[in-house]
């Protein structure tokens, strides 16, 4: 009898808590993180913090001063509820200024001292705290003072990683005084600032340059998009924009609605990859083909420009008579030890083994040398560690299609 009284017992408390849990469930309001359309609740993750720098009040990157403000990047941050700061007793905690999915603002309070910042999401749950060092100054937050940028324009308006040209911000800004402190930043699609750089003791009136290579923190290279330049003054405040520049922007984003390109004195895209073959062209044969064939053909007439498609090393530049003709290997930067291969060329590639190449550059022309009866280039793409060093082929074509679309 004890092991059925047990069972009993058993069932009937399970009923009691399945009872008081389901209406909490429910109905509650109050729990923390969002219920589905399909009644499962939903918890944030913990924040991870990726990167912190100064926005407003700063002498450097990451040097702000009470007052001013900090941007907090990394994930899960649509929960964060408060950033926390170091202090002589405890950290002390501050509600964000701003927050989306992958950023925080928040303005440095009375109290701070230098060390690594922490955010605190909706739930409770606390990050680890930040590999970035924040230096706190006491000093009382001065603003530059009213800048304007009275002529402003970037070019390229398309730039892709290690390229042969990187974007170039040329402008003019006037201020009160005939010498001012500027940061240039490199602001995202999402307004995350991503690059800053300062400049010290600038002439007013001046055509001043200034130009980003695509790296981001730790050197890693920016993700493919569109990114603008925004100048401040070193205090974070960002220069108001002459009247006629007000007018050029408002035509640009007109512009850009109808044809979807960037035309703002201060925007630009920025790619990993461009279109190796500069001209008409059409697409012939991809992977297989009925004979092994382990690349992407594109058909173009012969001569027509090829270009490097990325950055990296050449690591062959040879002639095989019954296949490949003249070809070349470039094992790549950046891209996890991936080999693009170009074949056919008319002649050797004047590029030496061992040397450099940056994205962009010419490598050689379309040709039909080796096994071939029409102009093409034949283009192959090898995962790390690269082309017969262990790597295996990939299919290409969808992935010049898409660079040919940008490119």
């Amino acid at each position: 009898m004890k092991p059925r009284r047990s069972k009993n017992f058993s069932l009937a408390a399970f009923a009691a808590v399945l009872a008081c849990l389901v209406p909490a469930v429910a109905f509650s309001t109050n729990a923390s993180g969002a219920v589905t359309s399909g009644g499962g609740l939903v918890i944030p993750g913990i924040p991870k913090i990726s990167d912190v720098i100064c926005l407003t009040g700063c002498s450097k990157i990451r040097e702000v001063s009470v007052g001013g403000s900090v941007q907090v990047t990394g994930t899960e941050m649509k929960s964060v509820s408060y950033v926390a700061f170091r202090s002589k007793n405890r950290n002390i905690r501050v509600e964000p200024d701003v927050v989306t999915d992958s950023r925080v603002e928040a303005t440095v309070p009375k109290g701070a001292i230098s060390g690594r910042v922490r955010v605190v999401s909706s739930t409770g749950s606390i990050s680890d705290p930040s590999r970035q060092l924040i230096t706190v100054s006491q000093q009382e937050f001065v603003r530059t003072g009213k800048l304007t940028i009275v002529d402003a324009s970037t070019t390229p308006k398309t730039a892709f990683q290690y390229g042969v040209r990187r974007p170039v911000l040329s402008y003019i800004v006037n201020g009160s005084t005939p010498r001012v402190d500027l940061r240039v930043d490199v602001v995202n699609s999402k307004g995350d600032v991503i690059r800053s750089r300062f400049l010290n003791d600038v002439p007013t009136g001046t055509s001043q340059k200034v130009g980003w290579s695509g790296l981001v923190s730790r050197g890693r290279t920016a993700p493919n998009g569109a990114y603008r330049f925004v100048v401040r003054g070193n205090d974070g405040t960002a220069a108001s924009l002459s009247p006629r520049l007000k007018r050029e922007r408002r035509k640009a984003r007109a512009s850009r609605a109808r044809t979807g390109k960037p035309a703002d004195p201060f925007t630009f895209r920025m790619f990993a990859y461009m279109f190796p073959l500069r001209g008409p062209h059409s697409y012939g044969d991809g992977i297989g083909a009925g004979r092994g064939h382990q690349g992407a053909d594109v058909l173009a007439r012969c001569g027509q420009p090829l270009v490097a498609a990325r950055a990296g090393t050449v690591y062959y530049n040879d002639y095989q008579a019954g296949g490949a003709g003249n070809y070349l290997v470039i094992n790549l930067k950046g891209a996890g030890g991936r080999s693009h291969v170009y074949m056919h060329l008319p002649v050797r590639s004047p590029l030496k083994v061992g040397s450099t190449v940056r994205t962009g550059q010419r490598i050689g022309s379309v040709g039909t040398t080796g096994r071939s009866t029409a102009c093409h280039l034949h283009f192959e793409v090898w995962s790390g560690p690269g082309w017969y060093q262990g790597g295996t082929f990939l299919d290409p074509m969808p992935m010049l299609k898409a660079w040919d679309r940008y490119s």
